[in-house]
């Protein structure tokens, strides 16, 4: 065998075999943060889901245990403002027994559209609520 053959096929060998192990490390970290993404938006959907269902029903008793488990989830998965949101939120609920989450609401709302590359809206919240006529 040639040397001078073997040597070119030696570094097309490991050029290859490098850029296959870069290539799969890539898509590995790609694949991770995708679901790592997809777990938080899924979770903070939840969470406005919750927050929606607050400002349609006034009285939170009514729907206690998924408010407990939106503040959990936001904790876990929100950002440092969505946290501190909810800090003010858990604070109100528990000196004055109501809270005006609309911020809260708008700002993970807002998150949620730009980690789905929508456009953000403006901090205005709209709520529809039909009360059927007895």
């Amino acid at each position: 065998m040639s040397w001078q053959l073997l040597i070119p096929a030696v570094i097309a060998s490991t050029v290859a075999i490098i850029g296959w192990v870069i290539g799969h490390r890539l898509n590995a970290e790609r694949d991770l943060k995708n679901s790592q993404r997809e777990l938080r938006l899924k979770h903070l959907i939840r969470v406005y889901e919750v927050l929606l269902e607050l400002g349609r029903n006034v009285d939170i008793l009514g729907n206690y245990r998924d408010v407990e488990k939106a503040v959990h989830d936001i904790q876990l998965f929100g950002t440092p403002k969505h946290i501190e949101l909810c800090r003010r939120f858990i604070g109100e609920i528990a000196e004055n027994g109501k809270s005006d989450h609309t911020e809260l609401t708008v700002e993970i709302r807002n998150f949620i559209r730009s980690e789905l590359d929508l456009k953000i809206m403006d901090d205005k919240h709209l709520s529809l609520k039909i009360t059927p006529k007895n």
